[in-house]
């Protein structure tokens, strides 16, 4: 089917709300009236589609064709995803959990119906993974230039000072910001930041990237090591990871010609590569011992201005996961099905930094697998595609690298199961999916 372009308006409309889904931590920055801006863009693209969808013959015609025949994992899994979060809404209520909580879980994931307009709209012809990319990296430069800022002018400010930069702060960015005893500072869109470094990091090595993107790369670097989040260096080395068994994938069952094999590439490739697992390696214990050791700053839901902040996330973790087993083992249909949204672990009504974990309580056994097999659906068609291709391009390597990443890091700090995960999930997944198609028809016309 011959694809036709967006109108300016559309492509304009998705370079916003990808903007504001990478940089926009909580999506609470700007609200309009009751609506938080993120909303606003979330109902917006939907309309937008759905007059498209019914005024355009062609486009309904293009969007059935993907559903017409419905033995795709991508579409199975997608009605999987919906039913469930309809089935854990009405579990919550039965279980009479409060319906104000109920509401917040369930338009936390709703963002999943994304995938309708995503899968049209994403395309090599209307908006590109090249698009996709260059929202990645001006996101990551925007985030980056307020994290170093405020992160700066916190350092060199008294305490008494700094108690009412904190206040202001997080009055400008509520409930996004998580300031560590050193007064540096995570930012929930750091997790974007993460995908940008893999993803530059594998332009690096290819020598793709770009002075912008270099400069970008040197920032958001600056920005993950001042925020001290240890949980970005696992992710960081999992996209490394990801690249280097790729690549060795391909060179025994695979194009060799594809990889550039020459012996200047491999040395270059090989000193940026130990040059960054090095670093990350020196900066996560570093931030470790500066976490746990250095006095100042505050902690997120208060600033003491006579007592020192210590850092408590593993021990809290620890409650809350001792609390979800203990919630998981008290019912056997529960552990299956999940005790339903608005569920309440330990002091938490809102979820809890394991993602995984969460679903379990809420949407049980079952959910946990859909949620899991949702995430691994990039793996899933990029595996596809290289089968019939014998070759994975560099940026999918990156966005395979980062969406394993995401589901690592997911249970350390919640991201997959929200706005700020499923924003970046949803396009992969598409571009992954059409990669195996296309690859799939151009075989049939070869053999054709």
């Amino acid at each position: 089917m011959k694809t036709k372009e967006i109108t300016k308006f559309e492509k304009y409309f998705l370079f916003v709300l990808f903007f504001e889904l990478f940089a926009g931590g909580g999506g609470r920055f700007i609200e309009i009236g009751p609506l938080s801006i993120r909303q606003v863009l979330f109902i917006g693209i939907l309309l937008i589609f759905g007059c498209r969808f019914i005024l355009n013959k062609d486009s309904r015609k293009e969007l059935l064709s993907y559903f017409i025949k419905p033995n795709t994992a991508i579409f199975w899994l997608s009605i999987a995803m919906v039913v469930w979060i309809g089935a854990s809404a009405l579990l919550g209520i039965m279980n009479h959990h409060g319906l104000g909580m109920i509401v917040t879980d369930s338009l936390r994931v709703i963002f999943v119906i994304l995938i309708i307009p995503f899968i049209y709209y994403i395309d090599e012809k209307r908006f590109s993974v090249k698009n996709l990319v260059t929202v990645l990296f001006w996101a990551t430069l925007v985030v980056s230039l307020i994290t170093i800022t405020i992160t700066l002018i916190g350092k060199f400010m008294t305490d008494s000072q700094f108690y009412y930069f904190y206040k202001d702060v997080n009055a400008l960015f509520p409930g996004d910001l998580y300031f560590r005893p050193s007064r540096g500072v995570f930012y929930k869109s750091h997790f974007l930041v993460l995908f940008t470094l893999i993803i530059g990091t594998i332009k690096l090595m290819e020598k793709q990237l770009t002075k912008f993107q270099g400069l970008v790369m040197v920032l958001g670097t600056v920005s993950v090591i001042l925020s001290e989040t240890r949980g970005l260096y696992l992710g960081y080395l999992v996209g490394l990871l990801t690249y280097v068994l790729t690549k060795i994938v391909i060179y025994f069952w695979g194009n060799r010609q594809s990889l550039a094999l020459s012996k200047k590439n491999n040395v270059r490739r090989l000193i940026i590569l130990v040059v960054a697992i090095m670093g990350t390696f020196y900066f996560y214990t570093n931030s470790t011992i500066s976490r746990f050791s250095e006095p100042g700053g505050a902690s997120q839901s208060e600033y003491q201005e006579e007592q020192p902040v210590e850092d408590v996330s593993m021990n809290v973790r620890l409650v809350l996961f001792q609390d979800s087993i203990r919630i998981i083992k008290a019912s056997k249909v529960g552990a299956i099905v999940g005790n339903g949204y608005g569920t309440k672990i330990g002091d938490r009504i809102t979820g809890i930094e394991m993602s995984f974990v969460d679903i379990y309580v809420e949407q049980g056994l079952i959910g946990t697998l859909i949620w899991l097999l949702y995430a691994l659906l990039p793996l899933y068609y990029f595996f596809r595609s290289f089968m019939i291709r014998k070759k994975l391009d560099n940026i999918n390597i990156g966005l395979l690298g980062c969406t394993l990443a995401m589901i690592l890091v997911t249970n350390i700090n919640p991201f997959l199961n929200g706005p700020i995960g499923l924003g970046f999930l949803l396009p992969v997944i598409v571009l992954s999916y059409k990669l195996f198609r296309d690859s799939k028809d151009n075989k049939n016309e070869e053999v054709a």
